[in-house]
């Protein structure tokens, strides 16, 4: 039996990274916030609906501290979903190998189009920043790209095996 997909509406999968962070003065760095922000921004700066995309909490980490359970997670979330297009926000540090991973797990004909994004800089408190456009980006990619797992950074499409990355 097939399912019946929604084709216009996009879950969105929240993992933590920068991108969903903000910066710490006192310890100079970023640090994940307790809820993220992405929905917020969204409305606000993208203005879609709420009824254009539903949200998924999977955590609130950096992503050196993603592990096999969160990508799981990810994973049944996915299957779980109605949405044939999901975008999931991620730190940069693994966002390729946690790409890698949910190709892995994911049959190889699963007819979704699945956008890992995330940022350099955080989406609320830095102006300007990388990561309303990579936010944006993944929107668009997840609407036109074909079945499939990308990276969307800095207005590219990589693949998951790509060996240039970010860097």
């Amino acid at each position: 039996m097939s399912r019946n997909y929604n084709e216009e509406r996009i879950q969105i999968l929240v993992t933590g990274g920068t991108i969903d962070s903000y910066y710490d003065i006192d310890a100079s760095t970023t640090l994940c916030h307790q809820q993220t922000a992405i929905p917020e921004f969204i409305t606000r700066f993208g203005q879609l609906s709420n009824d254009e995309f539903e949200l998924t909490e999977i955590c609130m980490k950096d992503s050196r501290n993603i592990n096999h359970q969160d990508i799981e997670k990810i994973h049944i979330s996915i299957s779980l979903s109605n949405c044939c297009r999901h975008i999931i926000t991620h730190g940069t540090f693994t966002l390729f190998d946690s790409a890698r991973r949910l190709q892995i797990l994911l049959a190889k004909n699963h007819g979704q189009t699945i956008i890992f994004t995330g940022a350099m800089w955080p989406l609320v408190g830095f102006s300007p920043n990388d990561a309303g456009f990579n936010l944006g980006s993944a929107f668009l990619a997840a609407r036109l790209a074909p079945p499939g797992i990308y990276v969307a950074f800095n207005g590219k499409l990589y693949q998951p095996d790509d060996l240039e990355g970010l860097h």
